[in-house]
C-alpha cells in the first residue's frame, strides 16, 4: 500500500516556507552584487546581476526541493504509521485499540449503544484442515462478510485471533440483533472457496445491550463487553452457529 499524500496545511506551509527560502536568498544576493557594484563599480553590471540572481535561485531550489521531499515522505510515513496502529493488518479491519477508542468516543455521545461479540466456530480445525493459510483466508472472508452485510455506520473490528466485535450506536436493539441473525445465517451459507473445493465457515455471536442503570448512569464499556462475552460462552456451549443475548 502507498504511502497517503501529505495534508493540504502541510503542503501549503512547504510552499510558504520554499517562497521565503528561495526569495530571500536572490533577494539578498542581488543585494550583496548592488553594493560590491556601487562600491567597487563593473562593466558588465546587468550580467553580474543575472548571475548573482540565479546562482541562488538554482541552489536554493534544489535544497529546498529535497528538504520538501523528505518532509513529505516523514508526514506520509507517520500518518501510516498512525492508520496501521488503528487497523488489523490482515483483515483492514480496526483493531481492539480502534475498536475501545471509538466505543468510548461513542459513549461521550449517547448513551444507547448494542454490542455482538462474534467468534468462527472451531477455527483449529480450521487451521488443521486448510493450514495456516487457509486460516488466514478464512479470516479474511468472514471479515469481508461483515463489511458487506453490515450497515456502513457501525463498528467492526478484529480483536483478537478469531474474534470480532461488532457495535452501533441504537436503542433498537431487535432490529441490531435481527441484523446479526441474518449476518450469521449468510455467513453459514457462503462457503469459503479454496484450492480443495468450498469450506463451510460458521459463526458463533454474544449480544448485549447497554444497561441504564437507575435510569441514570449508563453502563461502563468494559461490563457491556464481558456480558457479550458471556453471552458468547452461552452460544459456544449450546452448540455454536448461533446467537445468544446477554442476560
Amino acid at each position: 500500500m502507498e504511502p497517503r499524500s501529505a495534508s493540504p496545511t502541510l503542503r501549503r506551509r512547504l510552499w510558504r516556507t520554499g517562497a521565503a527560502v528561495v526569495g530571500g536568498s536572490v533577494f539578498a544576493s542581488a543585494c550583496f552584487a548592488h553594493l560590491s557594484f556601487v562600491q567597487f563599480g563593473t562593466i558588465d553590471y546587468t550580467g553580474t546581476m543575472i548571475a548573482a540572481s540565479l546562482i541562488p535561485l538554482i541552489v536554493a531550489s534544489a535544497a529546498f526541493g529535497w528538504i520538501a521531499s523528505l518532509t513529505l515522505r516523514l508526514d506520509a510515513s507517520r500518518r501510516e504509521l498512525e492508520r496501521l496502529a488503528l487497523q488489523d493488518p490482515l483483515t483492514g479491519l480496526s483493531n481492539r485499540r480502534a475498536a475501545m477508542a471509538q466505543l468510548d468516543a461513542w459513549s461521550g455521545e449517547t448513551e444507547a449503544l448494542a454490542l455482538a461479540i462474534a467468534d468462527i466456530d472451531f477455527f483449529k480445525r480450521v487451521n488443521d484442515r486448510l493450514g495456516h493459510d487457509g486460516g488466514d483466508a478464512s479470516l479474511i472472508h468472514f471479515a469481508a462478510m461483515l463489511r458487506r452485510m453490515l450497515p456502513a455506520g457501525w463498528l467492526v473490528a478484529r480483536i483478537g485471533g478469531e474474534e470480532f466485535l461488532i457495535a452501533a450506536q441504537t436503542s433498537d436493539f431487535t432490529q441490531f440483533s435481527g441484523t446479526i441473525e441474518t449476518l450469521r445465517r449468510t455467513v453459514a451459507e457462503t462457503p469459503l472457496i479454496t484450492s480443495a473445493g468450498p469450506y463451510n465457515l460458521t459463526a458463533s455471536f454474544g449480544l448485549a445491550e447497554r444497561r441504564i442503570a437507575g435510569g441514570r448512569d449508563a453502563e461502563p464499556t468494559d461490563r457491556l463487553i464481558t456480558r457479550a462475552d458471556m453471552a458468547l460462552y452461552a452460544a459456544k456451549q449450546a452448540g455454536r452457529n448461533r446467537i445468544e443475548k446477554a442476560a
